[in-house]
């Protein structure tokens, strides 16, 4: 686990939120081999969700990319949250949950986007982790809106989508390309109440 009482934002992670099933920390580069172990060991499970490319299982990649994100994150522009499940030794990435593109002015908004370690799935964990940072990124930023998508056919994401209270606004031909092929997409959002 990681220590939860490291004092700097730039050269050790930061606890960003905490509850009984989760301790969720700002993206940091020092995660970078987690990252790589986190899609390697899900590679064929999140293949309906992203496309699986090599580098996603290498260190290099994850060093620049979350030196990158660390720095939309510190601007304002994004949240990149790592959970580290309790239930577990703590030891590995059991979720990861990001809230991409931060906009204010008129449109207040960004989009979701998470993904659970396998071994995982089936216990309401996903929801443990998305449900109080969804909250908690609309208080921070003031925000009205969180988005979100799934493929038509991704049905525990549509599930936890709706179980956080996001509701369909419509569908999307050809939305994203994942794994060299155009998807459909349903297209969800959150308001503030």
């Amino acid at each position: 686990m990681i220590d939860p009482s490291a004092k700097s934002r730039t050269e050790q992670p930061t606890l960003w939120l905490e509850n009984e099933h989760w301790w969720l920390y700002a993206v940091h580069p020092s995660f970078a081999q987690l990252y790589a172990r986190f899609h390697a060991r899900n590679r064929h499970y999140l293949c309906m969700a992203m496309t699986q490319t090599p580098e996603l299982e290498e260190v290099g990649y994850w060093s620049g990319e979350l030196t990158r994100r660390q720095s939309a994150m510190q601007a304002g522009q994004a949240v990149h949250l790592v959970g580290f499940c309790k239930q577990t030794d703590g030891q590995e990435i059991g979720c990861l949950n990001s809230y991409w593109a931060i906009e204010h002015g008129d449109f207040r908004a960004c989009t979701i986007s998470f993904m659970l370690d396998e071994p995982l799935e089936g216990r309401g964990l996903m929801y443990a982790a998305a449900h109080p940072a969804s909250r908690e990124v609309l208080s921070r930023y003031n925000l009205h809106r969180i988005m979100a998508t799934h493929l038509p056919e991704n049905l525990r994401s549509a599930k936890l989508l709706r179980k956080l209270g996001f509701a369909v606004e419509g569908y999307a031909r050809d939305f994203v390309m994942i794994n060299g092929k155009w998807r459909d997409n349903v297209l969800l959002s959150l308001l503030v109440d």
